[in-house]
């Protein structure tokens, strides 16, 4: 069985919460966490008052309560959920303004994306970094996904040559998110520069797995999964634009982009990118979920005290299940076949160079020498388990291999996904395994 959540608390962690208990009977630093409060603070900060479209105020609500309500934060959680919702605000304030002064952002074309979708843990990240080492492609870096709105410090500082403040703020906050989970590390890699995916900018509509590896939302997650998310989408398009404007790229790249929530909102990727090229991934669904599941736990012990792992594994479980049916639904309804493409994990695990050259036929495009070289360049200085092995076990999570196969036998027969055989890295022989995907 797994430790309870505390005793992944750094010890200076564990002894700041009991700190401000203590504080807080005494009515101070309770970080509160109210919508009105934080949208006036917002506005405070940056000067600004208008935050255009406020589609996002109804999630925003709901995510609020969910955290009050159902998260059990420890004090330390509630700052940093408190600070994460207060950045996001800050950022629709500046887009705003942004787009006031500069409403030739909006007249940006966008090409048709080459979009990489699947469950997390199913090699996703690979195939994303892969093919950003394409020069060919726009990608997106870790800090542009963070803070995608340039501020006027921003504007400042690359008029003065200077660095991009945005770039020094989230090289602290890994600092600080790494002390305080370092296990996160060999669970996905993170670095400021490192090629990452959009869902930071689904956040910013307040619709975004994100907050769910963020702390216990699970009724917040519900609405997630049952609403319309066109919204969200609609921002995240916005907010493409303008990292592509203040970069100055050339409007005829196509981006490639990636993030798991894709196979929560298909449907809206789809909206907004009608003829998206999609290459779907596809891992053993035994593994992925228990890859999952130690992947949610990783994130989710920092902010609570309290936090079950039979709890994480039947949440994570239950929406692996709803994901796969909702996107194989949306894929035979929305997007044609000529615009779809299958791979296995398996095979990008075996041959990465082989299945990149199958990727690339589907595209109709060249896999050139100097793509190769890039992509292999990628490959060597990434190896996998250079943050240590990725180990877990579905009987950590509760979870019962058999029931979990049954439950998912839809999806593999689906698409015919091998059963993945046990490795040296692997905890337990009950579907555990160790990857860096």
């Amino acid at each position: 069985m797994l430790p309870i959540s505390r005793d992944y608390h750094r010890i200076p962690i564990r002894v700041l919460n009991r700190v401000l208990r203590g504080v807080n009977l005494l009515g101070l630093a309770r970080f509160e966490l109210r919508q009105d409060v934080l949208i006036a603070r917002a506005r405070r900060e940056t000067g600004l008052r208008d935050f255009g479209d406020e589609s996002f105020l109804q999630p925003m609500q709901l995510l609020i309560r969910s955290l009050r309500e159902e998260a059990d934060l420890n004090p330390v959680g509630r700052f940093m959920n408190r600070a994460n919702i207060l950045r996001l605000l800050k950022h629709r304030l500046y887009v705003h303004e942004l787009l006031r002064r500069h409403p030739e952002i909006l007249e940006r074309t966008i090409p048709d994306p080459v979009v990489v979708v699947g469950l997390a843990r199913s090699g996703t990240t690979r195939l994303h970094r892969l093919l950003a080492a394409d020069q060919r492609f726009l990608h997106l870096k870790a800090w542009e996904t963070v803070f995608p709105v340039p501020y006027p410090e921003c504007f400042a500082a690359r008029a003065a040559g200077k660095a991009d403040p945005r770039i020094r703020a989230l090289d602290q906050g890994l600092q600080a998110v790494l002390y305080m989970g370092p296990q996160i590390a060999a669970v996905h890699p993170l670095g400021t520069f490192e090629v990452e995916e959009e869902v930071g900018l689904i956040q910013h509509g307040f619709s975004s797995q994100l907050f769910e590896i963020q702390a216990k939302i699970p009724s917040f997650a519900q609405w997630l999964m049952t609403h319309d998310q066109r919204a969200a989408y609609e921002y995240m398009v916005v907010l493409l634009k303008i990292i592509s404007w203040f970069r100055n790229d050339p409007q005829d790249k196509p981006w490639v982009l990636k993030t798991p929530q894709h196979m929560q909102d298909l449907d809206s990727l789809l909206h907004v990118f009608p003829n998206a090229k999609l290459i779907c991934s596809h891992r053993d669904p035994v593994k992925a979920v228990g890859s999952a599941c130690s992947m949610a736990w990783n994130a989710l012990v920092r902010d609570s005290d309290s936090l079950s792992a039979d709890w994480v594994g039947q949440e994570w479980l239950q929406k692996t299940e709803c994901m796969l049916h909702k996107t194989l639904r949306v894929r035979e309804e929305m997007c044609p076949p000529q615009n779809q493409y299958d791979i296995q994990y398996a095979d990008i695990s075996t041959d990465w160079q082989q299945a990149m050259q199958g990727v690339y036929g589907f595209l109709g495009w060249s896999l050139t020498n100097q793509t190769r070289a890039a992509m292999q360049a990628w490959t060597d200085s990434n190896k996998q388990h250079r943050h240590g092995a990725h180990k877990y076990s579905l009987g950590d999570f509760g979870l019962d291999k058999a029931d979990v196969d049954q439950r998912l036998m839809f999806y593999r027969q689906r698409y015919n996904i091998p059963y993945e055989t046990t490795n040296p890295h692997t905890k337990a022989p009950d579907g555990g395994a160790a990857e860096q995907v």
